[in-house]
């Protein structure tokens, strides 16, 4: 395992320190021959006002199906030149999709992530408009030496060396010589890790890029389960079941394609994140109150009158798409009333995801390519419950834990710690505390929201599809036990929680995105092809191959604007 090197990583990073930081990762993971193919294929598409020239698009409709990332991208990019849009938005009082803040005080102080919570610093295209609508970010802590890892009812420390684990949780599997005395860490590493460097650079880089036809290795890879390299690289069954346990994430997609692993690890999406401050719903609220500005700042070079006109539907749930002679029509049910209306658009951007859009009716069909992806195309369950609680019960004593997270075979699988104890003053760059009582639960500077429960497919099925009472009671228990905290300790601490099951959520059927093995051979490259002449596009981040990611909705978002700009400059 090569050696850690440590680096401090700085609020609001530059483009350079992100660069920096990407380097320092890189060549930890011995693969620094990447660094210019990767910041390639994750920046931006070149801006839509070299394509086309702005009113060149004037008079020409667009409807969107999808208020999220992608959705409101495509929007923010069309607009400079001119199209009127219509956007359909199936939540009538959130904007985002699956960037989902709750904020538990009218302050907005104590709040959670439901939905996206981090972004790896080589996601070129979300710094892109992170930059470009100057939020503010701070480093997302991934690990914390003071967490835990509790498994079999046994309790070890974090470590980055992974000994704790070994000296309390190891003798409870079944491991040849060679794993009891190997970190698991580096067990993960060996496994899954050294594949990527087996393959040359020139070929690496398709991970990062849709293609009609993959070359061998990355056919041969992305055929395969996780589970299932595992075993080709000679694990037991005893450390296979070892590494579930202590990196449930990882567990969770044992029977998905490796494909999207050695994605991961070929853009290093682990090596440094960060979260934007004060939520991140920051980003897709930029991007909506830019559209509803008549005169947005963001289009300095752009006059008044020639930006597009944007309208937003929201409560409004598309139930069908058809072509009508050269044009495409929406048909949509008002989420309150039952009513139906439809509108007629020139071009049409789908951005929901393929499990929502298996519920729209289409006439006539979608390519069958289209039309199987939509049926085929696998989406991971995810569930999340955060804590309103009236005392950070984790930052006391010695070993406090600020950000991070911990792990455990329960089914609530991993908790993680907020980083916002010390808050940022962005004006002026200084840490300091923020005194603000809140009168609804009587909390003071003591208070905290903890992610009490993030976990995937089937755990978050069996936890989330519970009875809000008993599933609470579940992971309060189970979060004492991973704490070592007396039995009912939490009851008078936890004053409010709010829990997402994307499997459950309107518009959402599923988490994301994460294809089981041979899809993205399959799929991949059908996904992405517009319908009816270049009529309708295909936006979101199942389109992408950054799957489960901001970067994935907001740069096909982009790619689709362009696509259309294109289209009808060749008309």
């Amino acid at each position: 395992m090569p050696k850690e090197i440590k680096y401090i990583q700085p609020i609001n990073p530059t483009d350079e320190d992100r660069h920096n930081m990407l380097k320092i990762a890189l060549e930890k993971a011995n693969h620094i021959e990447d660094f210019n193919n990767i910041v390639e294929l994750l920046s931006p598409p070149k801006d839509i006002t070299t394509i086309a020239s702005p009113i060149s698009c004037k008079g020409l409709k667009v409807g969107i199906i999808g208020g999220g990332l992608a959705g409101l991208s495509s929007a923010f990019e069309l607009r400079k030149l001119g199209f009127d849009i219509t956007i359909f938005e199936m939540q009538e009082k959130r904007i985002g999709g699956r960037v989902y803040t709750h904020y538990f005080d009218k302050d907005k102080r104590f709040y959670g992530e439901l939905g996206a919570m981090r972004i790896p610093i080589s996601h070129e295209t979300t710094w892109h408009y992170i930059n470009l609508f100057d939020l503010k970010t701070r480093p997302f802590i991934q690990t914390n030496e003071n967490a835990f890892i509790y498994v079999r009812n046994k309790r070890a420390k974090n470590d980055s060396e992974g000994k704790s684990v070994m000296e309390k949780i190891y003798p409870d599997f079944n491991l040849t010589s060679w794993e009891k005395n190997t970190p698991w860490p580096e067990l993960i590493d060996y496994a899954l890790g050294s594949n990527l460097l087996k393959i040359s650079p020139d070929i690496r880089k398709e991970l990062l890029q849709i293609k009609k036809q993959y070359s061998t290795p990355i056919k041969y890879f992305g055929n395969l389960s996780i589970r299932e390299v595992l075993e080709k690289m000679g694990l037991s069954e005893g450390a296979i079941e070892l590494i579930s346990s202590v990196s449930p994430f990882l567990g969770s997609f044992y029977y998905n394609s490796y494909f999207e692993s050695l994605q991961e690890d070929y853009s290093v999406d682990s090596a440094y994140r960060y979260e934007i401050i004060d939520g991140a719903v920051n980003l897709p609220l930029s991007f909506y109150n830019s559209l509803m500005s008549k005169r947005p700042k963001e289009y300095y070079n752009i006059e008044k009158e020639d930006v597009g006109k944007v309208s937003w539907e929201n409560g409004q749930t598309v139930t069908s798409i058809f072509k009508e002679n050269n044009k495409i029509s929406l048909e949509y049910t008002n989420e309150n009333s039952s009513k139906t209306s439809h509108q007629t658009f020139d071009f049409v951007i789908c951005t929901i995801p393929f499990s929502s859009l298996r519920n729209v009716s289409v006439y006539p069909m979608f390519s069958t390519e289209k039309m199987q992806a939509i049926k085929e195309v696998n989406y991971t369950a995810s569930q999340k419950t955060i804590f309103m609680c009236n005392e950070r019960f984790w930052e006391k004593g010695d070993d406090k834990i600020i950000g991070g997270g911990s792990f455990t075979d329960l089914p609530i699988t991993s908790i993680w710690y907020p980083n916002d104890n010390i808050r940022v003053n962005t004006n002026h760059m200084e840490n300091k505390k923020i005194s603000n009582k809140n009168k609804k639960y009587n909390l003071n500077d003591d208070a905290g929201v903890l992610l009490a429960s993030y976990n995937l497919n089937q755990d978050a099925i069996r936890l989330g599809n519970l009875d809000d009472k008993t599933r609470i009671e579940e992971i309060k228990r189970q979060v004492e036990a991973v704490h070592d905290l007396p039995n009912g300790y939490l009851d008078s601490i936890v004053k409010d929680f709010r829990t997402v099951e994307w499997n459950n959520e309107k518009g959402s059927l599923g988490a994301f995105c994460y294809f089981m093995p041979n899809q993205q051979n399959l799929f991949s490259y059908a996904m992405i092809k517009p319908e009816y002449n270049n009529s309708v596009y295909f936006a979101g981040e199942h389109t992408s191959l950054t799957h489960g990611w901001m970067q994935g909705a907001v740069n096909s978002g982009m790619k689709v604007a362009n696509a259309i700009a294109k289209y009808c400059e060749s008309m």
